[in-house]
This record gives structure tokens, C-alpha cells and sequence, in this order.
């Protein structure tokens, strides 16, 4: 499998679960943590690979909760015009200006890219997602 993550904990995990995570494309790709928002995962996937994407999406305000885990936690905070991903972990905050990815984009990059949607969830409750979700987590496949 391949794997990014901004999850300090995450890759050792897998590991320790037997899962192998290679620096070559794999037939598995996780991009998680808003990874999308700075790289694209397409050219990590082989041939007839799956991509999972846990990505952000533009809210118009607010702050909105992503990841609240034992060893950290991750907010989104939104003015309307500029969007921060604000991480806590181990007493030392991180804060990351982005432009969180669009559905629309986010798809057309993977279509371009030879992928096709398969499915979509607000989250890894894998309950569905609507387009007011901040947050989701897309299913891709390589057809080509």
C-alpha cells in the first residue's frame, strides 16, 4: 500500500498490522490528512488500483472538527475567504494555510487522471455524504 498521511502515528500502526507501505505504486493508495490539498495521489496507484482520498472541502465559515484522535487533533477554520488546517499534537500547534479541494475538482483531476469515482462518504462512519459535508472521503479506481 501506499500511503500520506500528516498522522504521526498511522504508518507504524500499519505496520505493526503486517500491512507493507512501499514508495512504489501500489494497488492500494490512502491519501489522507488534506493531503490532496498539497499533491496529487493518481501516479502512486498501479494499473488497476484503488485511491482513497480523506479530503476537505471549502466551507463558507466556521470551524469545523476533523480528526480528534488520542494523539492529536485537527481542525479546519474558515473566515470565508482563507482556510487554515489547525493540528495539536503533543502540546505544539501547526497551523497550515490552504485551498481545500472540490468535489468537482477533486473528480475531474481523477477522471483526467484515468480514475472513476466509486464511492463517496462524509466520513469513515462510511454514512453518505452530501455536498454541505466540510469533509469526505472519496473512493477512486483506475479503469484504464
Amino acid at each position: 500500500m501506499a500511503l500520506r498521511t500528516r498522522r504521526p502515528n498511522l504508518s507504524a500502526a500499519l505496520q505493526d498490522a503486517g500491512v507493507e507501505i512501499i514508495e512504489e505504486p501500489s494497488d492500494l493508495v490512502l491519501w489522507l490528512d488534506d493531503e490532496i490539498c498539497f499533491s496529487a495521489p493518481w501516479n502512486h496507484s498501479s494499473n488497476s488500483g484503488e485511491v482513497l482520498i480523506e479530503g476537505c472541502l471549502p466551507m463558507a465559515r466556521g470551524v469545523h472538527a476533523i480528526g480528534v484522535e488520542t494523539d492529536r487533533a485537527v481542525i479546519l477554520s474558515s473566515n470565508g475567504s482563507e482556510f487554515r488546517r489547525i493540528e495539536f499534537i503533543e502540546g505544539e500547534m501547526v497551523v497550515v494555510n490552504l485551498q481545500p479541494a472540490t468535489m468537482a475538482a477533486l473528480d475531474e483531476s481523477a477522471q483526467q487522471a484515468g480514475f472513476t469515482l466509486i464511492e463517496r462518504w462524509v466520513d469513515w462512519s462510511m454514512e453518505p455524504s452530501l455536498h454541505s459535508d466540510p469533509c469526505h472521503l472519496s473512493l477512486f479506481r483506475n479503469l484504464s
